[in-house]
């Protein structure tokens, strides 16, 4: 039996919340996951079990409760000085980075002084732009975090100073809890902070936050609130040689100050920014305002006292929608920052079971005549297995850079043509022409996510046509429409 608030206990606890099933028992003919390896990375005062925040078990057992069976993520934990709890500790950021070969790295730093050294930046650089590597940065007030500040990118995308941990300037985002006042521990009641959220076309779903804030239970417009946060921010660009082509970071989620001690209530605060490093060939990243959105401080609460239970113990009505929301957001998150190569693999072996549905398999011979329809079906087929927001990415990463970049001019004035819907359903047609599927047998097992990913070459080129060769079939249908222009009798 597993100890109360232990890693295994906690794990327990959120696979009975999310009716998480062991998928590789049940569905034995699905093929294995994509593992994506995750260095936590941790200085000061900060632990994995316990000390002045209570851990961040939480967030370690959500990302190993294995949400998904087309991914698992292999945590490994490093503390920069002392931390009984740590996979291993005493390593500096490069000695950590060259313990295995991650695919992202979460930094949860208190320690305000530089301390990255030369060799620390090289290997940093090496993981974020040579092997793409993904980054969740986090820190919290005034300078706290600043040991990241010159991490490239990453650093930039908290504000170094944030404003200071008292009244009146502090960035408090506290909403009120066990009474009517405005309290520090009132961060780890089980009230969240709303927030604010930048919207972004989603194809047939139109708009939708960005893919860390999405879930099955809908946007995730909530997080853990907090008395003295930091701030994510947007910085600009440049110099181009630290941002490739000049593009840049944007906030995609704000809180607010409702707490009277501050003189500036009603201000936004940036809470998460975001950097879409794929599109220019380095790595994504996802900065957080605070590393008390992790903290079981926060999302426990304090140990014994009821009216501080966090947000995943029954504490409030809505207690389970805020702790699947936020349970989420860390899982979203670790998808999102995966590289390339892992995002294939993931794409790869959710799509597979997709297959097999029974509106793809009862619909395939629609698949040439009417490939946008079918890239519907397809796409609601996906979407069973997999979230809606990463499902969309899976399918318009297919399409090239330049053409993704060129697209938001027919997407602004509305009704874009159905690029997305031909691209999906030509995908999947593809692969299902490839392994021979049919509605009379299931297979006895998947082939390799390698042979699944080589399926999905050419997908673009083959949708890109199609979708032309349509339109201009359709616009020669429209303009055969027309009535037969009357000829004017001559003038005698």
């Amino acid at each position: 039996m597993p100890k109360i608030n232990s890693l295994d206990a906690i794990r327990a606890e959120i696979v009975e919340r999310h009716n998480i099933i062991d998928w590789v028992r049940v569905y034995p003919w699905w093929p294995r996951p994509a593992r994506v390896k995750v260095l936590f990375y941790a200085d000061g005062s900060v632990r994995y079990d316990g000390g002045p925040f209570h851990g961040l078990k939480q967030v370690l057992a959500t990302l190993t409760a294995n949400h998904h069976p087309w991914v698992r993520f292999d945590i490994t934990t490093v503390h920069r000085t002392v931390d009984p709890t740590a996979d291993h500790a005493g390593l500096d950021l490069a000695q950590a980075l060259a313990l295995d070969s991650f695919d992202e790295l979460w930094i949860y730093s208190i320690n305000s002084g530089p301390q990255l050294s030369v060799a620390e930046l090289a290997a940093a650089k090496t993981f974020m732009d040579t092997r793409d590597g993904g980054v969740l940065i986090t820190g919290d007030h005034a300078n706290l975090g600043q040991a990241f500040g010159n991490l490239p990118r990453a650093g930039k995308m908290r504000m170094l100073p944030a404003p200071q941990a008292a009244p009146p300037a502090w960035n408090t985002t506290l909403r009120k809890g066990a009474n009517a006042t405005f309290e520090f521990d009132d961060q780890s009641d089980a009230f969240p902070q709303p927030l604010t959220l930048r919207k972004y076309w989603a194809g047939p779903l139109w708009q939708a936050p960005h893919p860390v804030l999405c879930s099955p239970y809908g946007p995730i417009d909530i997080f853990p609130d907090h008395q003295h946060e930091g701030e994510a921010v947007a910085p600009a660009p440049s110099p181009v040689s630290e941002w490739p082509s000049g593009v840049g970071a944007e906030v995609i989620a704000w809180g607010s100050i409702v707490d009277p001690s501050s003189n500036t209530v009603g201000r936004k605060v940036g809470v998460l920014s975001a950097y879409e490093g794929h599109d220019q060939g380095v790595g994504r990243i996802v900065a957080d305002s605070t590393w008390h959105h992790h903290f079981d401080i926060n999302l426990r609460g304090l140990p014994g006292n009821p009216s501080r239970p966090g947000f995943v113990t029954p504490g409030t009505d809505d207690w389970l929608a805020s702790a699947r929301k936020i349970e989420h957001f860390f899982v979203n998150a670790a998808i999102w920052l995966a590289p390339p190569a892992r995002q294939a693999e993931m794409r790869a072996a959710a799509w597979w079971p997709a297959l097999w549905s029974d509106v793809l398999v009862e619909s395939i011979e629609l698949a040439r005549l009417h490939p946008a329809y079918f890239g519907k079906q397809a796409y609601d087929a996906l979407g069973r297995h997999a979230p809606q927001c990463a499902t969309f990415r899976w399918i318009w990463d297919l399409v090239p850079v330049a053409v993704r970049r060129e697209f938001p001019k027919f997407v602004d004035p509305g009704d874009p043509p159905p690029l997305f819907e031909y691209v999906a359903g030509v995908a999947t047609r593809q692969l299902m022409e490839r392994f021979e599927v049919s509605r009379d047998r299931f297979p006895d097992e998947a082939p390799s996510l390698e042979e699944i990913t080589k399926a999905f070459a050419g997908v673009a080129d083959q949708a890109i046509g199609e979708l032309a060769s349509d339109l201009e079939d359709r616009a020669r249908q429209v303009r055969a429409l027309a009535p037969p222009k009357r000829r004017r009798p001559a003038r005698k």
